[in-house]
């Protein structure tokens, strides 16, 4: 698991650039699944009979915030803007990569505290980086649209937890990949979709539209969740540990998600829950809609320090979810509870 996530979280990818993910999606997969993306950035892979009627669709959305560039000024500072929601009290300071025609360095201007006056915090509007090139050298090498991503080393850290960013949701599609190895040499009563979507951190466009194409009979949703640490309500988060958080919702398949709650229970999981009393605020909500609706369900990761340099995951929550979702896989989902 923490060879598949350091794969994934040191690749681009950024909103509206998820095809760039799509080798390192085919070299996990190589042997397990076919691999394919469509036209909206989506990557697809599929596992199990292709024939049967029962057709299970899990989703994690590939794509990871960032920014953009959108001016380059005469001294060579670079103006960017959020693509997604990205922490703007993080970035003052902060190092970037710029991923233009070559990938160069960036740091992120900030007003020295000497000078500051108290109230100048940092808006979506007022991003420059300092690459320290003269301007001539940044146009050769950087254009209007290119992104730009956090810079950031992947850590470990005690009781199996990683630090990086793009956890969110790299950490769920790892969970994806492995479970589509604890199947590799299964009998599968269904048609699998493990869909790696796009663009979730700006529209959940990925959700809809694959959801729209392979119109499956049920699908699970793998992402993220607020880790309870200082600051964050103990109704909307779960602990670091627990295996997973479990959503509740109007908007869920109330099927899928106790389906879901009797493997954890199985497998020992003491998973928390987040109830939500309308959306989930993950691709779960495009997801059920679609079509003729698509019974929907949605685990996920409890994560410290959402959309920064420094998110934080359990590779040991990470595993018993791709082995609940292995599980609901070969039993053929919610519909043979």
């Amino acid at each position: 698991m923490k060879e598949i996530l350091k794969k994934l979280c040191i690749e681009k990818g950024v909103s509206g650039n998820e095809t760039e993910m799509l080798n390192a999606v085919q070299e996990l997969l190589d042997g397990i699944a076919e691999v394919e993306t469509d036209n909206s950035g989506n990557i697809i892979a599929v596992m199990g009979d292709k024939n049967a009627d029962k057709h299970i669709m899990l989703d994690a959305h590939i794509d990871r915030i960032g920014l953009v560039v959108t001016y380059i000024n005469d001294e060579g500072f670079i103006k960017a803007e959020p693509v997604g929601g990205i922490d703007l009290r993080t970035l003052p300071s902060s190092a970037v990569r710029i991923l233009g025609r070559e990938e160069i360095l960036g740091v992120v201007c900030t007003v020295p505290p000497h000078l500051s006056k108290g109230d100048e915090e940092l808006s979506r509007d007022s991003i420059w980086v300092d690459t320290g090139l003269p301007a001539e050298k940044v146009r050769e090498l950087v254009s209007l649209g290119d992104s730009i991503i956090l810079y950031s080393e992947f850590k470990e850290l005690l009781n199996n937890n990683i630090a990086v960013s793009a956890l969110d949701n790299r950490s769920g599609c790892a969970v994806l990949i492995r479970c589509a190895e604890l199947l590799k040499n299964e009998k599968l009563p269904c048609r699998v979709s493990f869909v790696f979507s796009s663009q979730e951190e700006t529209s959940e466009l990925g959700a809809g539209t694959s959801a729209f194409r392979l119109r499956p009979y049920e699908a699970v949703v793998v992402d993220v969740g607020f880790a309870k640490q200082s600051g964050v309500p103990d109704e909307k988060s779960g602990r670091i540990g627990c295996g997973g958080i479990i959503s509740i919702s109007p908007v869920l398949s109330k099927q899928v998600t106790n389906r879901i709650i009797e493997i954890s229970k199985r497998l020992s999981m003491e998973c928390d829950y987040e109830v939500c009393g309308g959306g989930t605020g993950t691709n779960a909500d495009k997801i059920s809609a679609s079509g003729c609706g698509v019974r929907t369900g949605v685990i996920s990761i409890p994560s410290k320090n959402m959309h920064t340099q420094t998110e934080i995951v359990s590779l040991e929550d990470m595993e018993k979810i791709s082995e609940l979702l292995s599980i609901y896989v070969k039993e053929g989902g919610a519909e043979n509870a």
